[in-house]
């Protein structure tokens, strides 16, 4: 009988590019680039356009020279969102416990599949890959592991389109040889600092022990060496429906800054973005969280919840500075800047007999995203 707890990570491969394949077949086998806007970045890139070097977040004018021939796209939220529905629905059929993480990843515990569908986890998350593959049309890789961030990086060695199942005997014998960096969460300063310790893959991160690390990286050094062992232990935190529970976005800055005017900028820029795809997906948010991350690595964190769910970039902006306000030390460097907004729900908009220029903020929002969506993000900016 099976006891152990498995953990299924899906990923939808290149899932933007996928999509946008997936419903015009004719673009199956083609370069596909969604982001069309010269002066924005590339959202998502087909496999046929990463072999001419084109990724993700990178600028769409260096992408075109990359990929002359490439079919760019601008983005088509509307439809992600659908498709991503789609894709944790088929997922709750063979299991309750799913946790959404993002628009294209989530967490699914396949721990008590024996009993619920007659057949050991692995030959489950197959069943899983394939309903999707033949329902949706779109990519996707699956890694099984016994807890999320082995799990998660099976998925990614998986990719595209298979799955690795690591049965947890032999698990660190393939896992040890991975770099440091492919753990979740370790960006390029992290990666920096260990390798200048000589700390280059799993193996040498747990060879060099909590304490060593903690040294180097602090308390969250510890939990690091934990993951690179497998002993990462959180469960699956089931969501109560189909719609995504949270939309987050982070910024780690080229430099550590003690400056409020670029601070203030770029988390406004992160909280502008994301209420853009609030609109898009015809949702709003009751709750903003903020956080900062100084430059040695300490995480601060604030929320603020108000009455209703909101969208408009006035909302969302106002309680962003009001949370940078409460939140940033004097004289402390800055490394890194993250809006999350919460509380999804259907957006209310207030009232107000005595702001007749409620209306005119709305419709000026969404004249801005559909600017932005042809032009790009720096096309059109908001003073405040």
């Amino acid at each position: 009988m099976q006891t152990e707890r498995l953990i299924l990570h899906i990923d939808a491969d290149a899932f933007f590019a996928s999509v946008e394949q997936a419903l015009r077949p004719e673009l199956k086998g083609l370069p596909v680039i969604v982001g069309a806007s010269s002066r924005g970045v590339v959202s998502a890139a087909s496999y046929e356009a990463r072999r001419f070097g084109v990724r993700s977040a990178m600028p769409v004018t260096r992408a075109r020279r990359l990929c002359p021939r490439g079919i760019f796209l601008a983005p088509n939220f509307s439809a992600y969102s659908l498709f991503s529905r789609q894709m944790f629905s088929i997922i709750r059929e063979f299991s309750p416990l799913v946790e959404v993480t993002s628009v294209d990843e989530g967490y699914v515990d396949l721990s008590g599949t024996l009993r619920l569908h007659k057949a050991p986890p692995w030959e489950v998350a197959h069943r899983i890959l394939l309903r999707i593959r033949g329902t949706l049309g779109i990519n996707v890789s699956g890694g099984l592991a016994s807890n999320r961030c082995w799990a998660k990086l099976a998925a990614g060695i998986a990719k595209p389109n298979g799955l690795l199942f690591l049965d947890s005997p032999n698990a660190f014998v393939l896992m040890q040889h991975l770099p440091v960096e492919s753990i979740p969460g370790v960006g390029a300063r992290a990666e920096a600092i260990l390798k200048q310790a000589g700390i280059h893959t799993l193996s040498d991160l747990v060879s060099a022990g909590k304490q060593d690390v903690r040294a180097l990286l602090g308390k969250w050094g510890e939990r690091l060496v934990e993951m690179a062992q497998g002993g990462e232990g959180r469960p699956i935190e089931p969501d109560s429906d189909d719609m995504q529970k949270s939309y987050s976005k982070e910024r780690t800055l080229e430099k550590d800054t003690i400056s409020r005017k670029l601070i203030r900028s770029m988390a406004r820029e992160l909280g502008e973005k994301l209420a853009a795809r609030l609109r898009s997906e015809g949702v709003g948010a009751s709750t903003v969280t903020l956080k900062i991350r100084y430059s040695d690595f300490t995480d601060i964190s604030k929320s603020l919840s108000r009455s209703h769910p909101m969208n408009t970039n006035g909302e969302i902006l106002t309680t962003v500075d009001e949370l940078l306000a409460k939140l940033l030390k004097k004289s402390a460097r800055v490394r890194q800047v993250g809006v999350k907004l919460s509380g999804i729900g259907l957006p209310i908009f207030q009232e107000n007999l005595f702001d007749a220029g409620s209306e005119v903020r709305i419709r000026r929002d969404r004249a801005l995203d559909d600017i932005r969506s042809k032009f790009g993000f720096g096309s059109v900016m908001v003073s405040g």
